[in-house]
């Protein structure tokens, strides 16, 4: 047995899903699109002086942090990021200069750069200076310097995690 909804009931349930549809497409308008963000591979100066050649260790520790920003960022909503892996900006830019690297980030389709240096002074004691840059322009939209303890797995994922909430802080004023 089937049964039918009245013609006032349909109308009313027609114009309930006629304001649902029309809410969804004024939330997909109000939402920019993503900015895309290339995330640059992160150095080390490590002026430790430690005797234990830990070159291994930090080239993974280096990748795995610069992997965790590209997909920490990305999963913020207004960023689209694009990895850019250190063999590609060894193969482009040599030199490694300023403008070889933002010309290689715009040729990405990136619109803004994320740059990462990581200073190791002792087996404690770290610090991370953090940039987003316009790729157009160079200008620096977003700055940041991060002490954190210990060079283990542990500190430099708390740090990461840590970075990429001040960037999320940050977002609006991290624009083009």
């Amino acid at each position: 047995r089937q049964t039918s909804l009245s013609k006032p009931h349909r109308l009313c349930g027609g114009v309930v899903l006629l304001f649902a549809a029309s809410a969804l497409v004024v939330s997909a308008k109000a939402q920019p699109p993503a900015t895309t963000l290339a995330v640059l591979p992160i150095k080390l100066l490590d002026t430790s002086a430690e005797p234990k050649d830990q070159t291994a260790e930090h080239r993974l520790r280096l990748q795995t942090i610069a992997a965790e920003l590209t997909s920490d960022l990305g999963s913020l909503g207004r960023y689209r990021t694009v990895p850019v892996l250190a063999e590609d900006v060894q193969r482009t830019c040599t030199k490694e200069t300023t403008e070889c690297l933002l010309s290689m980030a715009r040729s990405q389709g990136a619109e803004l750069v994320f740059v990462g240096v990581v200073h190791k002074s002792s087996t404690l004691i770290m610090q991370m200076w953090a940039r987003i840059v316009d790729a157009r322009t160079g200008g620096v939209l977003f700055s940041t310097e991060l002490n954190f303890r210990g060079d283990n797995d542990e500190a430099w994922h708390r740090a990461e995690a840590f970075l990429t909430n001040q960037i999320r802080e940050a977002a609006p004023q991290v624009q083009r």
